[in-house]
């Protein structure tokens, strides 16, 4: 949030503070990513007073400043990095077609996006830009805040993550991706998926983004089990350390 400082009073007095500032189009307006008159700045502005008036947001945000008072000086800074970090964590508590929704929109988003910014989005360390969400359709855009925002609450209040494959749903799901993703590539292509996925952080811009489509297109269009299967081992890679 655009506020600095550490939250003073009890818990309550902060939930009443929050309100308060939810009421305030200014407040809004500054802590919103994009301007008005664009067509993102209402989806937005929905985003935040939705994300900021769950109270178990409220809570994380007081106990998570509170805590750290002592070594933090922008909590403006500290709040959004830890929302944003929060959100990428919970996104293995979504549900199967939730998280299967999410690699859809992605999908897009890879398509659309600059081979730069495409690449910096799957390299580890980077920050996903929300100017990003302008080239999707608003359908699209808005999928993204509701699965991100439900993914942070869900990683806030502990949620059961995606239920683990056993070795053989996983083997099956590989051998059905494998043999999707070699049925859509001439054998020069595979070899040079092989090549990416093999040693990504070594892969260029381009490459690792054709990689990255083509593994996703590969996942959304398998048969149902197999699919289902290959979104819980890839929610699975992503899955953070507890």
């Amino acid at each position: 949030m655009e506020q600095k400082g550490e939250p003073s009073g009890s818990r309550e007095e902060f939930h009443l503070a929050v309100a308060k500032l939810l009421k305030d189009p200014e407040f809004l307006d500054k802590n919103n990513t994009f301007k008005k008159g664009t067509k993102m700045y209402r989806l937005f502005d929905s985003y935040l007073r939705d994300t900021l008036s769950d109270p178990a947001v409220i809570d994380f945000l007081y106990t998570s400043v509170k805590e750290n008072a002592a070594h933090v000086t922008d909590f403006d800074a500290f709040g959004k990095a830890l929302v944003g970090d929060y959100a990428v964590r919970g996104l293995t508590r979504l549900s199967e077609r939730e998280f299967q929704e999410l690699l859809r929109v992605m999908n897009v988003m890879a398509d659309r996006l600059p081979e730069r910014d495409c690449a910096n989005m799957l390299r580890p360390g980077s920050a996903f830009d929300y100017h990003w969400l302008e080239l999707l359709p608003l359908e699209d855009a808005q999928v993204y805040l509701r699965l991100t925002r439900k993914a942070l609450i869900a990683e806030i209040t502990r949620s059961p993550r995606l239920p683990a494959n056993s070795k053989e749903q996983t083997s099956v799901a590989y051998q059905a991706l494998f043999a999707e993703i070699k049925r859509r590539l001439p054998p020069e292509k595979l070899e040079q998926f092989g090549r990416v996925w093999g040693k990504p952080e070594a892969a260029q811009d381009g490459e690792l983004c054709w990689g990255y489509r083509v593994l996703l297109s590969g996942i959304l269009d398998l048969p149902a089990e197999p699919r289902r299967w290959m979104l819980r081992e890839y929610a699975n890679l992503l899955r953070p350390r507890e």
